[in-house]
């Protein structure tokens, strides 16, 4: 089965847009319906706007679908967002950009479909930690035994061995109730996500650490050998930008909001 990756980061987006929980929740499944994707449980959402920096306060949400998942982090504050669909179903890239475009208006895109069946393929682009948003870890896992509560507790200890901040408790299910396919976990950290698809079958897994912030990938590699051993690929993508031109816009709007000073 193919298990293609879709991903896209959107700038000068609509501050209220990636605010509108309501938009967000119904973008879910109007993603997993066009692109056919068979969702496993109704869309989650994490309002996340008790962080240290304002700026990236936003919405976190996924679904969970047979195989994979889509994924979707707003930052309006920011003008951005970003977002991701994983199937074990063929689907068209252009058709996804278009459905989140309808939504999620963005004057920009970047966005690029993965085979993840390919051990490796070279990012169309290199990553430069000063410049850009964050990693994006692709992990493919093979000859492994899991089980739902090793999936889970995986997840509840793993954000923070590895420096991310966990917002909630990890999401762990099957894809059907008898004769699973999949076991799929999810746990959304600060902004960004950990996610785990087991084929039951194959005794293979897929895993992806997106994050907003550079980590330590010496680290990663170590630890996920611990757990691992020799027996997983791994490629590393680089996310957005730190788009200055949206640094300037928060500078506009302080200098636009305290304007009264001037004026005393």
């Amino acid at each position: 089965m193919p298990h293609l990756h879709f991903m896209m980061d959107g700038y000068g987006v609509v501050e209220e847009h990636g605010n509108n929980v309501m938009a967000v929740y119904e973008l879910l499944n109007t993603v997993a319906n066009r692109l056919s994707l068979e969702p496993v449980m109704p869309p989650f959402l994490v309002p996340y706007y008790y962080c240290d920096d304002a700026e990236d306060g936003g919405i976190s949400a996924f679904l969970i679908c047979k195989g994979g998942h889509v994924t979707i982090h707003t930052f309006p504050y920011r003008s951005c967002y970003f977002v991701d669909v994983l199937s074990d179903n063929f689907f068209s890239a252009t058709a996804a950009e278009e459905v989140f475009l309808e939504q999620l208006h963005a004057k920009r895109v970047r966005s690029e479909l993965i085979d993840r069946r390919v051990i490796y393929m070279e990012p169309s682009k290199t990553v430069d930690i000063d410049k850009d948003f964050g990693p994006h870890y692709m992990i493919e896992v093979k000859d492994v035994e899991m089980t739902m509560e090793w999936i889970f507790n995986w997840l509840d200890n793993i954000a923070e061995q590895i420096n991310m901040l966990p917002i909630t408790r990890p999401y762990v299910l099957t894809d059907t109730r008898e004769n699973p396919n999949y076991i799929s976990g999810m746990l959304v950290v600060a902004q960004s996500h950990i996610a785990v698809h087991y084929d039951v079958h194959e005794k293979k897994a897929l895993i992806d650490i997106f994050s907003c912030a550079f980590l330590d990938g010496d680290t990663i590699k170590r630890i996920l050998k611990d757990y691992f051993g020799e027996n997983l690929e791994w490629r590393l993508y680089s996310r957005g930008s730190k788009h200055d031109d949206q640094y300037q816009r928060k500078a506009d709007r302080t200098s636009v909001s305290k304007n009264w000073r001037n004026n005393i």
